[in-house]
């Protein structure tokens, strides 16, 4: 088996857990990608490459930084199972950290592990198509402007309102914008999105969440230029008014490495939102 590894080179501790990683793994059985080779005490041992060549090359993607981090190796690797290890600050999807990573790489290394499928999502608009794990965010920047949307799902109106934005999220990215929007919290394998909007002008609309085999349509207008569209906060596109955005479910699943040492995910959410 081939280990790709790549990470946040910026995030502060990555060459204490980057050593850590590398004392397990076999030189000949490892690619790192190049921009972390000046993390490493001995380069020498172990072969460098690109992003693309890893990809490529490797069967598990062990990456190293904050959720942030988590989601653009997602982005780049889609096929391949990921291993998320901490050092940010959060962690919902570095669920690894000092404490628990010897575990499992051990784990990882014996093959006791499996493999979990996240449900991905999709916008389309004017001919592009924009990928999101956590959610897709349409709002306005530089302005205190509010935006219209009309929103429909299977082709039936759920609402039109003004307000500050809208997010459709993924039941991983539930814990993330959604929640701070006042979105509920999903489990992470249901095959659901729920659609949340950002301080809407109706005080009764409430996020609703719909199954991943809904088609919605959302379109947005606005009196400014400023709007914006938002993929996990990796990509961003500018948005016209008037603009349609078509949302569903992508042809394809992130793949995130859980081994059995790994604590539940009602445990993680516990500890994460220090519910007690």
């Amino acid at each position: 088996m081939i280990f790709g590894i790549t990470g946040n080179p910026k995030k502060e501790g990555i060459e204490r857990i980057l050593s850590s990683v590398l004392k397990y793994l076999a030189p000949d059985e490892t690619i790192v990608w190049e921009g972390l080779k000046g993390k490493i005490n001995s380069p020498e041992n172990f072969k460098f490459d690109s992003e693309t060549s890893i990809g490529l090359l490797a069967d598990v993607i062990i990456t190293i930084g904050g959720d942030g981090t988590f989601l653009r190796t997602a982005r780049i690797y889609r096929m391949k199972p990921i291993m998320g290890i901490n050092v940010g600050t959060f962690g919902f999807l570095t669920t690894y950290n000092q404490d628990n990573l010897e575990l499992g790489l051990k784990n990882l290394l014996s093959g006791n592990w499996k493999s979990e499928e996240r449900t991905t999502l999709k916008a389309l608009l004017e001919g592009k198509t924009i990928m999101a794990l956590n959610d897709i965010t349409i709002n306005v920047t530089g302005s205190s402007r509010m935006l219209s949307f009309d929103v429909k799902v299977n082709g039936q109106n759920l609402f039109d309102f003004r307000g500050d934005g809208l997010i459709v999220s993924t039941p991983t990215g539930s814990t993330a914008y959604n929640l701070s929007a006042g979105g509920p919290i999903l489990y992470p394998t249901m095959e659901a999105f729920v659609i949340t909007p950002i301080c809407p002008h109706k005080l009764s609309l409430r996020p609703v969440v719909v199954p991943s085999e809904s088609q919605i349509e959302v379109r947005v207008s606005s009196r400014t230029e400023d709007m914006i569209l938002s993929a996990d906060g990796q990509e961003i596109v500018s948005l016209k008014s008037e603009t349609s955005v078509f949302l569903t479910r992508n042809d394809f699943n992130v793949k995130i490495v859980k081994t059995p040492d790994l604590p539940e995910y009602f445990e993680i959410l516990k500890k994460k939102l220090y519910w007690g």
